[in-house]
């Protein structure tokens, strides 16, 4: 490729993307907690000032990491409405990025256990999408985080919630939390009924334990996509399967870089790998705010760091809107819109 005086980072930030491995409260700004803080009367480690709540964001460890989303950030939402600041925050995140299709995951659990109605809550995604369409052109489905970290029985509730209170913006479940203490199998009777109710299934597995809870998330919870899956690089027979079906990674560099628990440099993830043998590679930011990296970011990484080339990411960038549950009308206007850029470039 050529570029002339339009520089491949700039294609990159310029190009209509899609992003659908991505967390709601992962998207929370420094502001928005200040405005908690003040709003909801809160007091925490650093909630004296937005300079002391900025430094509780420079997390350098998953312990830290685990602290920071329990203590304060979840800890700051005292009422319904205060998601409102959410949605706000994942505008500002989709515009800067030019995300014009997203799929969000939303964890209600922690807030139902503090007394929150699902049913407002519903409501108030169905108004962000709404109004994120209106004003930016962009389109927001929600996936509801069933979760594993409180067992079958939470998940089995989230379930029922999410099926008395169905909106229009609220496509399926996913399966976030605690890999290690939540197997995938303890969650088959949950899927199965999401499936009967023609919601769409994806689930995170793969991130911090080995390929089992990769192929129990396929063959038992049938996931239509998986959340990472970077341990598939340790079974050679999973990769083929993945490459034959064609199941959607939903790869988040960073966030497997700062867990630490596979990969601890980006020279040693195995996206490239998986991308040589032929599997459904997408690119994601998971928690932006958290981990410091936007959607850019993380296509900027790989291409400057000489993982991939410019053909390659453009092509896990095309990957990315057709691995999305967008209809095939919008996945083909999305990525006609971005091959007039493409063809500018050239």
């Amino acid at each position: 490729m050529s570029s002339g005086n339009y520089s491949f980072k700039q294609l990159i930030n310029d190009i209509p993307k899609a992003e659908i491995h991505l967390h709601l409260e992962g998207l929370i700004s420094v502001d928005t907690i200040w405005k908690l803080v003040q709003e909801n009367d809160l007091d925490f480690e650093g909630s004296d000032s937005k300079e002391n709540i900025k430094k509780r964001f420079n997390v350098k460890s998953l312990d830290e990491f685990i602290n920071l989303f329990l203590s304060v950030i979840q800890a700051s939402f005292k009422k319904e409405q205060d998601i409102i600041h959410l949605i706000t925050d994942a505008q500002n995140y989709l515009v800067r990025n030019n995300i014009v299709y997203t799929e969000i995951f939303f964890a209600p659990s922690k807030f139902i256990q503090s007394g929150f109605s699902f049913s407002h809550m519903a409501d108030i995604l169905e108004a962000g999408a709404k109004k994120l369409y209106e004003e930016s052109n962009i389109t927001v489905k929600y996936l509801i985080d069933v979760s594993r970290t409180f067992g079958l029985e939470n998940a089995e509730n989230n379930l029922s919630l999410l099926l008395e209170n169905q909106r229009s913006s609220i496509i399926g479940i996913g399966l976030g939390g605690s890999e290690s203490s939540g197997p995938a199998k303890e969650f088959q009777s949950v899927f199965e009924r999401a499936i009967e109710n023609n919601l769409k299934v994806v689930a995170h597995a793969g991130e911090d334990v080995g390929p089992e809870s990769i192929w129990d998330s396929l063959n038992l919870l049938k996931a239509e996509r998986i959340g990472h899956g970077i341990s598939a690089i340790q079974d050679q027979k999973l990769i083929d399967f993945l490459k034959d079906k064609q199941i959607p990674l939903e790869i988040c560099p960073t966030s497997n870089l700062f867990t630490r628990k596979y990969v601890s440099s980006i020279d040693e993830h195995p996206i490239k790998e998986f991308y040589n043998q032929g599997l459904n590679v997408t690119l994601n930011s998971d928690d932006p705010t958290l981990f410091s990296s936007d959607l850019v970011d993380e296509y900027n990484l790989l291409f400057e760091n000489g993982i991939f080339s410019e053909k390659e990411i453009l092509d896990i960038m095309k990957n990315t809107v057709f691995s999305s549950f967008a209809d095939k009308k919008q996945k083909k206007a999305i990525w006609k819109s971005a091959e007039k850029l493409i063809k500018k470039y050239k």
